[in-house]
C-alpha cells in the first residue's frame, strides 16, 4: 500500500499496488526464463509481418490479398505481440473483451503452459491486460474466466490496471453439477468471472430478457383490457401519518393498514388509482387492497445476479459435449459452454460491436460471436488453431446446429479471414531476409497501413 497525492487540495489516498519480483520485463507467451525476457522485448521493436492470409466464406476457402479492418479475424501468433502490433487499428474499437486465460493450475495440459512460476504467470497477465485495456472502448468491459488459485490477485492487478472504482462484478459460475468426492479439502464447483468497465460510468450492461415462468405469473381475472397483471402488496412499513386513513372494500368492509405500517400513498392518490381500476380488492370485493401491476408497464428484462447455475448457462460437461459433437474424440481441456458465452455478449454488446478473445482456445467466444452477428478477433499461438477454432467456424459458417445455434434460429453464413504473425517460437522471420519470399506477405501487397506491421512505443 502506498500514499498518494489525490487531486487540487492534495488530499491523502491511500492505493493498493500489486508487485512482485520482475513485475516489468515482458515475459514471452509460453517461456518465461530470464533469458526469454529481453528476446521478446527485442521482437517489439523488429517489423511485424502477417502472413498466409484465407479467406472463409459459406462458398469455401481462398488465399486473399485483400484487408478490411470491419472483418472478423482468427490470428495465429504470440498473443501479446499481436495485440501490439494492432493497436493502431483497433484502438478504442473493441467492446468487448473476454479470456479465458491458463488458471496456473500447476499442470501443462492439452500442449499450453499452465505451470508457471506465480510471479511469471502475474507479469504474463498484467503486459496483456494493460494492451487490452488500451483496445477497448469508452463504455467497454473486461471479462476473466479464473478460478480461485489466481482470481484474488488477478482482481488487485485489474483494480492497478483499470481503476479500482471501475471493477464491476465477481460472477460466480457454477462450472460442475455434482461433488467432486475425491477431492483432497473441498469440491471445487465453481469459476469466477471478473468484470472491470473501461469507465464505469458509461459501461451499460444489457437486461437478460424475461422468461416464460416470469410472465406466467401475470393474469388478468377481471378482463382489464390492459392485459394480464398481478397483484403487489398496497401496505409499506416505512410509517407515515398522512398514508394511515380506513378504505372501504367494494363490499362494504372497512380495512386498515397492518398495525406500524401505512398505505404506500396518500388518500387523494388512492382514489385517483381506483378509479383507474389499478386496485384489486380480490374475487369477492372484500380483501385488503392490492396495487394491479401489469405485465406490459414492467421492464422488459431482468437484472443479472451475480450468481449463474449451471442450468441457466451450462456446465463443463456441456460444454465437452459441444466439443465431442463437433470434433469426435477430439477433447479440449477445459472449452466454456456456448450458452455462457452468449449471457456475456449479451450482457455486454449489441450487433456489429466487436469481441476479442485472445485466449482463443476451441474458440467458443468467435463461434457464439458469429451467430450472434458480432464482429470478433480471436487469437492464439497454438498449432491446434487450424484444426479446432478455424475448423469449428468453418462449420458455424455451414449452419451447424450445437451449442446455442437451435435457441437462436442459426442457419449459417457470414465469414472471417485466418492470418499469421510470420513470427514463430520466439525467431522473427524478416521479409527481407526469407529465402522464400512467397510465403511471406509485404504491406504493399495486402494494401495495409504501415502501422499494422510495425510496433511503436
Amino acid at each position: 500500500m502506498k500514499n498518494i497525492l489525490n487531486g487540487p487540495g492534495n488530499s491523502l489516498q491511500q492505493e493498493v499496488i500489486l508487485t512482485w519480483p520482475g513485475k516489468n520485463p515482458v515475459l514471452e507467451t509460453y517461456g518465461a526464463g530470464k533469458d526469454s525476457q529481453q528476446n521478446e522485448r527485442d521482437q517489439f521493436y523488429t517489423r511485424k509481418i502477417f502472413t498466409n492470409f484465407k479467406s472463409y466464406t459459406i462458398k469455401g476457402t481462398e488465399k486473399t490479398n485483400a484487408f478490411n479492418s470491419c472483418d472478423n479475424f482468427i490470428i495465429k501468433g504470440d498473443n501479446l505481440i499481436i495485440l501490439h502490433s494492432i493497436r493502431d487499428l483497433f484502438i478504442n474499437k473493441v467492446k468487448l473483451v473476454y479470456i479465458d486465460p491458463p488458471y496456473n493450475t500447476g499442470k501443462n495440459a492439452f500442449n499450453y503452459k499452465d505451470a508457471f512460476d506465480h510471479a511469471a504467470w502475474l507479469t504474463f497477465m498484467h503486459s496483456r491486460l494493460a494492451i487490452a485495456r488500451e483496445l477497448l472502448t469508452d463504455d467497454g468491459s473486461l471479462w476473466i474466466n479464473i478460478d480461485d488459485r489466481e482470481s484474488h490477485y488477478l482482481k488487485v492487478m485489474g483494480d492497478e490496471i483499470f481503476g479500482r472504482e471501475n471493477f464491476v462484478i465477481n460472477f460466480i459460475w457454477q462450472k460442475k453439477y455434482s461433488p467432486a468426492n475425491d477431492a483432497k479439502w473441498f469440491s471445487d464447483t465453481h469459476d469466477h468471472i471478473l468484470v472491470f468497465a473501461k469507465d464505469k460510468q458509461l459501461f451499460k450492461p444489457s437486461l437478460l430478457p424475461r422468461s416464460e415462468a416470469m410472465n406466467q405469473r401475470y393474469a388478468n381475472p377481471d378482463n382489464d383490457p390492459r392485459g394480464p397483471w398481478k397483484a403487489g402488496g398496497f401496505s409499506v412499513k416505512t410509517y407515515s401519518k398522512d398514508y394511515d386513513y380506513p378504505i372501504q372494500t367494494p363490499s362494504g368492509k372497512i380495512v386498515n393498514p397492518p398495525k406500524g405500517s401505512c398505505w404506500q400513498t396518500s388518500k387523494e392518490n388512492y382514489e385517483k388509482k381506483l378509479a383507474d381500476n389499478r386496485i384489486w380488492f380480490g374475487i369477492k370485493g372484500s380483501s385488503k387492497p392490492q396495487i394491479k401491476q401489469f405485465l406490459s408497464e414492467v421492464q422488459q428484462g431482468v437484472v443479472a445476479k451475480s450468481i449463474w447455475t449451471y442450468d441457466e448457462v451450462g456446465h463443463n460437461q456441456v460444454s465437452r459435449s459441444e466439443i465431442l459433437k463437433l470434433f469426435g474424440d477430439f477433447v479440449f481441456a477445459t472449452p466454456k459452454p456456448e450458452k455462457l458465452l452468449k449471457r456475456i455478449i449479451d450482457l455486454s454488446t449489441k450487433e456489429g460491436e466487436l469481441v476479442l478473445d485472445f485466449f482463443l482456445g476451441s474458440g467458443t467466444t468467435a463461434a457464439v460471436a458469429h451467430k450472434m452477428n458480432r464482429r470478433y478477433i480471436g487469437i492464439d499461438e497454438m498449432d491446434y488453431i487450424q484444426e479446432v477454432a478455424v475448423a469449428r467456424l468453418q462449420k458455424v459458417i455451414e449452419g451447424e446446429q450445437g451449442g446455442v445455434s437451435a435457441g437462436m434460429n442459426w442457419k449459417g453464413g457470414g465469414n472471417f479471414t485466418y492470418m499469421e504473425l510470420a513470427c514463430q517460437n520466439g525467431n522473427h522471420v524478416n521479409f527481407s531476409d526469407a529465402g522464400n519470399k512467397d510465403c511471406l506477405v509485404s504491406p504493399e501487397d495486402i494494401l495495409l497501413n504501415e502501422k499494422f506491421y510495425s510496433l511503436h512505443f
